[in-house]
């Protein structure tokens, strides 16, 4: 299994974006610089941001490091808290000097006195105002605030002891005393600690921006743009750009219609450098799945798996070819044949199609689902069922479950309640689609015609589940279902129907014949295990009534139900059977006309048989059998 965690170990190509980003900052014209890795949750964006730190650590002029806004947001003041990361983080990576430790201490004494200046107004208020040190600590509570903030020893670094005294004299030139000062006086004192720390880049790697709630996303880049925003320093920030825009509209509501493309801009604005991560296409798909099976298959064995993703990229000659990372290919590097191997990347060819379309190749969620299937197979051997559940049958029932749950439910039913755990959904699915129902059989036609599940057309990604290999019409579901459900499963009828069914059975419970018709399409549509289902279930309610003499409330559902389903006409015989002769209605005959297979008829005949014969039985019933006859 995998971790769901940022990764070096390459396997999406983004190598070269990191490397393009690297370049890009190295370059002295063009900073201070920041870089907006863009993608959705679970592409890979902080995956570039560690290969980024991984190329730049041989680099002894450039200071890297990671700030995740998200560790802070309901702690810290975010804002401040990157504002104080960078400091610190120059102070530790580089031998200090007394010229560096003071310019350390002065800058941190402006960042607790703009944290005073938030408790007591916030930025816009002195930004705004302009107001002068005396009205700016007239704000009652505040001088006390600072003096108690200024008297604290910073905590943030465990490194570097820098100490915030407030001296006796006053601690504040006049000429300071507003919030624009303090953020100029800052720039200009955080340039000096970056020169006399012989930095020649400061990047600061951002990450987890989009999980941040939006007054912590927008204090990170409000941070990043008024305050660290100055020569020799670099920002790649990695952040989903729809999470950035719903940020900046919590951040600024009252926004009138005519500045709706605000939101788009304000990034913009902020970025320099848009970089975004394209979702992987089915090819990608597959060959992601297959480095990811191999690298499994490989315990874990990571110079062999960089040493086969080299091999496959210098195999091919530009970055744009679709080449196959096949079987043969792995073989070769290995230097034979392994059979578990084979059956194993088969796997991400079954796979691929269906999770770059359904999940829109997201690396992070083709991990989960990968995950999800190596710990049913874990399940499966502790439970003691590894040689009943092969990967491919496995893999292929998931994608059903993932995505197309209302089928997978029917699936389960039919599974768990029949003796050998096949599927008369699965059949039907399968008869459906073979070629002499979905068109012309003739080599390289495309006539197609519309084919129809459940009375409805069949959906084309069903359809081409359904084709996919191996069939599993035959096959003994019941362990794979047993692995994959979160619950007990009983192989019994259960006590309660799936949710699937409730409505049917409500509405043939009524016994309200215009309620029946409403769902008269997905009656017709049941396969015989759910239909049984229903069947014994209304069953149960007809037989609590116990007046047979007049027809049972629920018996006009249940033979509604029969009408469309002629596998349940037997069934419905047995249960008048069960009944006393004597305690039946002269309402039976005519409930029970409509029999069209032959094995309902004959149970009829020996039903009509046995009450005739019967010499209690009521005499209006015998009189209507033998007219029938």
């Amino acid at each position: 299994m995998w971790n769901d965690k940022e990764t070096n170990l390459d396997l999406l190509g983004h190598q070269r974006v990191a490397q393009t980003i690297v370049e890009i900052m190295r370059e002295e014209e063009l900073r201070p610089l920041t870089v907006g890795i863009h993608g959705s949750w679970g592409a890979g964006k902080t995956s570039i941001l560690s290969l980024i730190e991984t190329e730049l650590k041989s680099d002894t002029q450039t200071l890297c490091f990671t700030f995740n806004g998200w560790l802070y947001q309901g702690y810290e003041d975010t804002k401040s808290a990157l504002m104080e990361a960078v400091v610190h983080e120059l102070l530790k990576s580089r031998s200090t000097n007394d010229k560096m430790l003071d310019l350390g201490k002065s800058i941190l004494r402006r960042i607790n006195w703009l944290k005073v200046a938030k408790v007591g107004g916030g930025l816009a208020m002195t930004a705004a105002l302009g107001l002068p040190a005396t009205a700016l600590f007239g704000v009652p509570g505040l001088m006390a605030g600072a003096r108690s903030l200024f008297s604290k020893k910073d905590e943030t670094s465990p490194s570097v002891n820098v100490e915030v005294q407030v001296e006796e004299d006053p601690w504040l030139k006049p000429e300071e005393a507003t919030v624009p000062a303090q953020i100029e006086a800052f720039r200009k004192e955080l340039q000096q600690l970056i020169k006399e720390s012989t930095v020649e880049r400061l990047v600061v790697l951002v990450d987890d921006l989009d999980r941040c709630l939006p007054t912590a996303v927008i204090d990170i880049l409000e941070a990043v743009k008024l305050f660290l925003f100055i020569e020799g320093t670099v920002f790649v920030i990695a952040a989903d750009e729809q999470m950035i825009e719903y940020a900046v509209r919590r951040h600024f509501p009252d926004l009138p219609v005519s500045q709706a493309d605000y939101t788009k801009h304000y990034l913009e604005k902020l970025i320099q450098v848009p970089i975004r991560v394209p979702s992987l296409n089915r090819l990608q798909t597959q060959n992601y799945i297959r480095f990811m099976l191999l690298q499994n298959h490989l315990e874990y064995d990571k110079d062999r798996l960089i040493e086969i993703c080299h091999a496959f990229e210098s195999s091919r000659e530009t970055p744009y070819d679709n080449t196959e990372l096949s079987y043969e290919f792995i073989a070769k590097q290995f230097g034979g044949e392994s059979q578990d191997l084979r059956g194993t990347l088969a796997v991400a060819e079954q796979l691929g199609n269906t999770l770059a379309n359904e999940l829109r190749g997201n690396p992070r969620n083709i991990k989960r689902f990968l995950n999800t299937l190596f710990l049913r197979k874990r399940v499966a051997k502790i439970y003691g069922l590894e040689t009943k559940v092969a990967m491919d049958v496995l893999a292929k029932l998931m994608l059903l479950e993932r995505f197309h749950s209302e089928v997978y439910e029917k699936v389960v039913i039919d599974a768990t309640v029949t003796d050998k755990g096949t599927s008369d959904t699965v059949k039907q699915l399968e008869e459906l689609i073979k070629p002499e129902n979905t068109g012309d059989q003739r080599k390289g036609s495309t006539k197609t015609k519309q084919v129809k599940f459940n009375e409805k057309p069949l959906d084309s990604s069903l359809q081409e589940w359904a084709k996919q290999a191996p069939s599993l019409g035959e096959v003994d579901l019941r362990p794979y279902v047993f692995i994959s459900r979160e619950r007990a499963v009983s192989f019994k009828v259960a006590d309660d129907l799936p949710a699937v069914l409730a409505p049917i059975f409500e509405a043939l419970a009524s016994g309200i014949r215009l309620t029946f018709v409403k769902y008269e399409s997905e009656i017709k549509a049941l396969g015989d295990s759910l239909a049984r289902l229903v069947f014994d279930k209304l069953k149960t309610l007809t037989v609590k009534e116990g007046d047979w003499k007049n027809m049972p409330k629920p018996m006009e559902g249940l033979t509604y139900l029969v009408q469309r389903q002629a596998s349940l006409e037997v069934p419905l015989v047995d249960l008048l059977n069960s009944v006393a002769p004597k305690d039946l209605g002269a309402w039976l005959p005519t409930r029970i006309d409509f029999f069209r297979s032959s094995e309902g008829k004959q149970a009829r005949r020996v039903l009509f048989e046995n009450i005739s014969q019967d010499p209690n039985a009521d005499q209006t019933l015998k009189a209507l059998i033998e007219e029938l006859k």
